[in-house]
């Protein structure tokens, strides 16, 4: 049995829209992170203050993109006015889950095993990314 790829698309294209918005939004995560690791580390005297601030700053404005990509791009999702609040509400939630299991892996990583913070940080995407996967698509964005 042969299978197309449109047959492919038409039956997991919320799922490969996910995911290519999730690798464009972790790409561009990592670098802001990255960039911010590099500049604070000019600021803060203290190594940790320097990839914890990076981290959640990179993370505020990761969130923020990836809300808007997945709301218009993956999940086309139609709700205006005040239900985007509630929507914005509850994918921040679904990250709120997923950053403080980062946050709370990042120091371990880097601390404890000694792994260096930009390798850490990648070493988190995989994990962050399939729950919230699950979270957004059965929470944040679902269809009444």
């Amino acid at each position: 049995m042969r299978i197309s790829w449109e047959h492919l698309w038409l039956k997991h294209q919320i799922k490969i829209r996910f995911f290519v918005i999730g690798v464009w939004n972790t790409i561009f995560g990592y670098l802001v992170y990255i960039s911010l690791d590099y500049l604070f580390t000019f600021v803060f005297q203290k190594r940790y203050l320097a990839y914890m601030t990076a981290a959640v700053l990179a993370n505020i404005i990761a969130t923020i993109s990836a809300f808007l990509l997945h709301k218009h791009i993956t999940f086309k999702s139609t709700v205006r006015g005040k239900g985007v609040i509630i929507e914005f509400f509850k994918f921040y939630s679904m990250y709120t889950v997923t950053n403080i299991l980062g946050f709370a892996l990042l120091p371990f990583f880097v601390e404890v095993l000694k792994i260096d913070p930009k390798i850490a940080g990648a070493l988190l995407i995989p994990i962050v990314a399939i729950i919230s996967y699950f979270g957004h698509s059965r929470f944040s964005f679902i269809k009444r």
